[in-house]
């Protein structure tokens, strides 16, 4: 297909012309180029090798306003504060994904993505194919082998989440070779990734130095495998002609396995009261010991990235910032009980709601009378002590009887990628998997495997209930209740966890995809909480009134349980085919 060949000839020529170094005058793809030069020369190969590390495979907290909020916002956890035409959250709630495919700040799922994807996969290819040419150490050479393995795999893994199954490339693609290639299914692509990656394990070493964070791993490598697997054994993958039903074990042996590595090389959870160190600031021994594989952002105070993507207008000085849903405020459980707030018998007050919930909740939302940067917030829609009664607030700016543009419509704000500290610069650590996932994902793939989340397999480490139960614990937050002890009840559990724990991290919306419960209402819409301010008595303890509403109906079809692939890569024959219903 075309978007193996000409774009990435012209992407690695971008990508060398940043770099300084003599040999990168010359495209690994173009005429007169002698192989030699990079493939025989051990610095060069290296270089080489690098763009698979310099070059973000997907560029998420990148220093400007794309994609004009979080990733998370085509999913049912968040949307932007920016409402107009070509916004990617305006784009997913209107079900219109076949312009996402071209929108600049669709950079999730637009055709940029899809061709920087493929590019990466061919240097991937490159760099095997040339391995033995390397003149180098026996160390350097693994190290080049399992990072070209790990980026193949990565690669695979993140198309096919994205746009399903592909054909598998395991060398340069030729001009003069057949570019219509049949696809692989979801199933078959994503068992090829975890192959690449158990591959990739194999050479990689299971620490680096703190200089070297931002490059795979072996337990980073093993942890991949293991969520490519429980991508393969879930419903979305398990529902396609010919797929295998019987992959939960191996899922659950992978994570076992990762697990097993990580713990017996330091990496673990940071304490609750570290929380905030995982994602922001530079305390390297917090963040590169739970975060397996990830990059780092720098970003200034005034940055679009900053400013214009998630920091609050009003008090804070932002300008559109993400609104969480009230349906993933819901899923923070409370503390006291461990019990979800829509249990009788948990404690929950619907009129003083965020008294007593678990303590992500403050490190992951803002809401109405947090304390953000030494200010507290004034997020409320209505001012009834007033009269006449008053619209608006200081951090929630009503225009005209509507919310102005950039103010949440949802009565909270996002506060993962938020610092503490008004008018610095902020250092941000993106986790693209982190220990506490992993743990997650042996949680859920040992549950389905095995017949109770409270069976140990003889060889594993712990069970499903034991794996949750260790984040929950350094979340300061009770086991799971004993009733849910159950395996249906445990998976709905496990799925609460993994949005508590993993919000705003890119995973939301591939998971009610990869269980195929994207369409349903509580896992589409966007629910809002109406925020009036009234006198304190009995029955708004607060100074309150919180009235939960529906704010939004979103548009989620069959067929957007997979992005538009790029038309013209589906133009070049019969056998390479667009998704359904596209």
């Amino acid at each position: 297909m075309k978007i193996y060949i000409i774009p990435i000839i012209v992407m690695l020529g971008m990508l060398f012309a940043s770099c300084e170094s003599d040999y990168l005058d010359k495209m690994a793809e173009s005429d007169g180029y002698d192989d030699a030069a990079v493939f025989q020369d051990s610095v060069n190969f290296k270089n080489f090798n690098d763009k698979l590390i310099v070059t973000p495979l997907l560029k998420r907290h990148r220093n400007d306003t794309r994609p004009l909020g979080d990733f998370d916002d085509v999913s049912d956890n968040s949307i932007s504060g920016a409402d107009w035409t070509g916004v990617p959250s305006v784009l997913a709630a209107t079900g219109d994904f076949y312009s996402m495919r071209t929108a600049d700040p669709a950079v999730m799922a637009n055709n940029g993505t899809w061709s920087r994807i493929w590019s990466l996969v061919r240097v991937a290819n490159v760099c095997i194919k040339n391995i033995d040419q390397y003149p180098g150490s026996v160390k350097s050479r693994n190290r080049i082998l399992g990072t070209s393995y790990f980026f193949r795999g990565y690669c695979y893994f993140e198309l096919t989440r994205r746009w399903g199954g592909m054909p598998y490339f395991y060398k340069p693609i030729g001009a003069d070779e057949n570019m219509d290639v049949p696809r692989l299914s979801y199933q078959e692509t994503m068992l090829l990734a975890a192959a690449d990656l158990d591959s990739a394990a194999m050479y990689l070493e299971p620490v680096i130095a703190e200089s070297d964070w931002g490059r795979p791993t072996q337990v980073a490598a093993l942890a991949f495998k293991a969520k490519a697997l429980v991508y393969a054994a879930s419903e979305f993958a398990t529902m396609q002609p010919g797929a295998r039903n019987d992959l939960w074990d191996d899922a659950a042996l992978a994570a076992d396995e990762a697990i097993r590595l990580a713990e017996a090389n330091d990496y673990g959870l940071a304490p609750i009261d570290k929380y905030y160190y995982i994602f922001k600031e530079n305390e390297e021994e917090v963040y590169t010991k739970e975060i397996l594989y990830g990059r780092r952002y720098d970003h200034t105070w005034g940055s679009n990235s900053y400013k214009q993507r998630y920091r609050p207008p009003g008090q804070l000085s932002g300008q559109y910032a993400t609104a969480p849903n009230q349906t993933l405020v819901d899923c923070f459980e409370m503390q006291a009980t461990g019990l979800p707030v829509s249990d009788p018998a948990s404690g929950y007050n619907p009129q003083d709601p965020y008294a007593g919930r678990d303590p992500r909740f403050a490190e992951s939302i803002i809401r109405n009378q947090q304390v953000v940067m030494g200010r507290t917030m004034q997020i409320f829609d209505k001012d009834e002590t007033k009269t006449p009664a008053t619209f608006g607030s200081t951090d929630l700016v009503y225009t005209a009887g509507q919310v102005s543009m950039g103010y949440t419509k949802t009565g909270y704000y996002n506060n993962k990628w938020m610092g503490r500290t008004f008018n610095a610069n902020l250092d941000m650590h993106y986790p693209e998997i982190r220990m506490s996932e992993v743990y997650l994902l042996f949680a859920e793939a040992a549950n389905e495997a095995w017949a109770s989340p409270t069976q140990r397999n003889t060889a594993c480490k712990y069970s499903a209930e034991e794996a949750v139960n260790i984040v929950r614990t350094r979340a300061q937050m009770p086991d799971v209740a004993s009733k849910f002890l159950n395996k249906d009840d445990f998976r709905e559990r496990v799925r609460n966890e993994r949005r508590v724990e993993l919000c705003f991290e890119d995973n939301r919306l591939f998971d009610i995809r990869r269980w195929y419960i994207a369409h349903l209402p509580e896992n589409r819409d966007i629910w809002k909480m109406e925020i009036a301010k009234v006198a304190k008595d009995a029955t708004h303890p607060t100074g309150f009134r919180y009235t939960p509403r529906l704010y939004k109906q979103r548009v989620f079809e069959e067929r957007h349980y997979l992005f538009v692939i790029k038309l013209d890569d589906t133009n070049i024959g019969p056998n390479f085919k667009q998704n359904p219903g596209w």
